[in-house]
């Protein structure tokens, strides 16, 4: 009975392992945006969908699932976070159909932010040849280890009919292990990819591409909504992105070179609407220029899509411009305005920047600048033989083109950082052939004022190498300068610059100039200060300063002065508390010249003795004042006179900080007298005793 058991288990363990049959197509990856993607893949016996992302390829604790049992798999993973690595696995409810290290993708960066990315295209890939192999495997090794941020198709995806079992030999066999799993796709059509040509399906639009790609037609990764999968838009980060058929016919009328058409209408709407992106790239299959296989001159799509087309792309500020459809690569300079055949195209006319470019060091090699709105100008791309080579014209190459090349097969790799945009050509061989850099925002010159003792940072405008006037090689320093400065930064092959000026305002003069300062006391202690000035600048007033350290001082009054003065004044300051400060002590006094923002001047520091005072006699009077004992305590410290006389006199006590403590009126005799408020802690205090107008201080020792 066990043994039946176990064999039935197996039996269904083995029927539902297998209900979901073999992986015969993908994983790829379609709609990349900020927050989502969708992938899809190809079963032989229908099953339910599952995907499963998360962190790593170990952990996995995300569940995207559609139980309906299909063969075409297609999961929409949302709520992600932008710019950030997900790893997926695909499979059914019972079974994982493929999982693993390389099976990952990276959302994309939200729409206009600035940063670094990678856009792969191939044109007329879909070959099955050996071709088309080593140009996946050449833009492989390019990559490295960095991330793609996307491929894009230029057309003729799989030859020679655009048919199913094509794509999958041609196509989905030629990159399933390396750019489907890893990379988002974004595609465009082909005539190939139109059943070779085929009027009727030029019109209905019934052919395998749009059943095998999944595309953005609501402008969930960006730009306007196009409600169709022939043509769309896309955002990454601060590029968008145009995908256009240039082959189909919209509603059975109009084709991409028919302006009044609802392809070119909506190419309109969709770059007014996104006037705000940093760079802007058109895509589509048919070159308005080539003498490679294709003949601009000769084909009818071709002539019409120069005549009719593309000028409205330069109007509207696309900058760039790939195609595939002549099995050759061909690029153009920074140009713009030619609309009529090859013999034709004057570069007096019609080239805005003749440089190469190529941004190398070589002669005439600078990039293409475009300072945005008021720059103008587009570079053409043909990049038609990522899977196979044709025979150029006998013309070959076309006038337009600065760089041809009909010997070896490539593709491209477009790299975008911030306001720089580089264009390489990787060849088969693995040499990068043709390469050309376009900046924008750049050879800027600014002026920015700052506050005396400010430190400023000054960022350059382009991405490059770095040489600052000051010797420093990085993009942006900091500087503090102390007057107003230049600085400018180059790029090293020295096509760029940019011009800061920084204005410093000029110091202000000293608030006042002295050329006196003196510090007196007479026998009674008080302390006279003097001082001169031979000039007087938004001066608001003199504070007149004391210390017992020379270091800390306290404001003890202000002086009026000022506020202007380009002569001699003399000023003069009392110490009215001086005679009570404590005796025996040594104080230090300034001025300081104070201006109405605060700017300062200080004097020199004059230094003061205070000592002791014996009181002077009258003609015939003889007076001394006696403390006696002293130290001793509060109530057995008493004052006599040693004279004869007997006086009334006004005592005032303090403590050592000059606070007072008592003031009194007393007759003072031969008789000692007990003159201390009884409740006096220890301490050291000072008596000064007032007769007559005179005065003396007598410091007492508290026990």
């Amino acid at each position: 009975m066990k043994t039946y058991l176990l064999t039935f288990l197996l039996f269904f363990a083995f029927i539902a392992a297998h209900a979901q049959g073999t992986l015969l197509r993908g994983p790829y990856l379609q709609v990349a945006t900020p927050t989502s993607i969708v992938i899809r893949w190809r079963t032989d016996k229908p099953s339910e969908s599952v995907v499963k992302i998360g962190s790593s390829s170990q952990s996995l604790g995300q569940t995207f699932a559609d139980n309906t049992p299909v063969t075409e798999h297609e999961v929409k993973i949302t709520g992600l976070q932008a710019e950030t690595r997900y790893y997926y696995s695909i499979g059914s409810q019972s079974s994982v159909l493929q999982t693993g290290d390389h099976n990952y993708f990276q959302t994309a960066a939200v729409a206009g932010k600035p940063g670094k990315y990678r856009f792969g295209l191939l044109g007329d890939c879909g070959t099955n040849s050996i071709i088309q192999d080593e140009v996946r495997a050449r833009m492989m090794d390019y990559l490295g280890s960095n991330y793609m941020n996307a491929w894009l198709l230029l057309g003729d995806n799989a030859y020679s009919f655009g048919r199913d079992a094509e794509y999958q030999s041609n196509f989905f066999n030629r990159y399933k292990d390396n750019l489907l799993k890893t990379y988002p796709l974004f595609p465009s059509p082909g005539n190939h990819d139109y059943d070779n040509d085929n009027p009727a399906r030029q019109d209905d639009h019934q052919i395998p591409y749009y059943d095998v790609f999944t595309m953005p037609t609501k402008g969930e990764a960006g730009g306007e909504p196009s409600g169709t999968e022939a043509f769309y838009a896309f955002d990454y980060g601060n590029v968008h992105f145009l995908s256009l058929d240039s082959y189909g016919r919209e509603d059975n009328a109009t084709r991409l070179y028919d302006t009044l058409g609802r392809q070119v209408q909506w190419i309109k709407k969709d770059l007014a609407a996104n006037k705000n992106k940093d760079w802007v790239v058109a895509y589509w299959h048919h070159p308005p220029y080539s003498k490679g296989s294709r003949e601009s001159d000769g084909d009818p799509e071709m002539t019409a899509i120069r005549q009719n087309f593309i000028r409205i792309l330069e109007r509207l500020g696309v900058d760039l411009i790939i195609c595939g459809h002549s099995h050759v690569y061909e690029r153009s300079r920074l140009m713009g305005g030619h609309y009529g055949y090859s013999n034709t195209f004057d570069a007096s006319k019609h080239v805005i920047d003749a440089s190469s470019a190529r941004y190398d060091g070589s002669d005439n090699s600078c990039p293409y600048i475009k300072n945005a709105p008021q720059s103008r100008g587009t570079v053409y791309v043909v990049a038609g033989s990522g899977g196979q080579l044709g025979n150029p014209k006998p013309d070959f190459p076309h006038k337009a083109m600065y760089h041809s090349d009909a010997e070896h097969g490539g593709g491209l790799m477009l790299e975008v950082e911030g306001n720089r945009l580089d264009l390489k050509w990787i060849a088969a061989d693995g040499v990068i052939r043709d390469k050309f850099t376009m900046e924008k925002g750049v050879n800027k010159e600014t002026t920015q004022e700052i506050a005396r003792d400010q430190s400023i940072e000054l960022k350059a405008s382009f991405v490059g190498d770095y040489v600052w006037s000051n010797g420093s090689k990085t993009r942006a320093i900091s500087v503090k300068p102390t007057e107003s400065t230049d600085y400018t930064v180059k790029d090293g092959q020295n096509c760029i610059q940019d011009v800061f000026h920084i204005k410093v305002p000029a110091p202000k003069p000293d608030p006042a100039t002295f050329i006196g300062f003196n510090a007196k006391k007479d026998e009674k202690n008080l302390v006279t200060l003097t001082w001169t000035t031979s000039t007087e600048n938004e001066l608001a007033y003199f504070a007149v300063q004391r210390s017992t350290d020379a270091q800390n001082f306290t404001q003890i009054a202000k002086v009026a002065g000022g506020p202007n003065s380009q002569q001699n004044k003399n000023y003069m300051f009392e110490d009215q508390d001086s005679p009570t400060l404590p005796v025996n002590t040594q104080y230090y006094y300034r001025v300081v010249a104070t201006a109405a923002d605060g700017r300062l001047l200080y004097t020199p520091i004059m230094k003061v003795s205070l000592f002791e005072i014996v009181l002077a006699s009258e003609p015939n009077l003889s007076l001394e004042i006696e403390i006696i004992p002293n130290p001793s305590s509060a109530s057995q410290m008493q004052i006599r006179t040693t004279g004869q006389t007997t006086q009334i006199a006004e005592l005032t006590l303090t403590d050592v900080s000059g606070r007072t403590l008592s003031s009194r009126k007393m007759t003072i005799s031969q008789t000692p007298a007990v003159f201390l408020p009884t409740q006096l802690t220890t301490g050291i205090y000072f008596l000064k005793v007032s007769i007559n107008g005179r005065s003396t201080v007598k410091k007492l020792a508290i026990q």
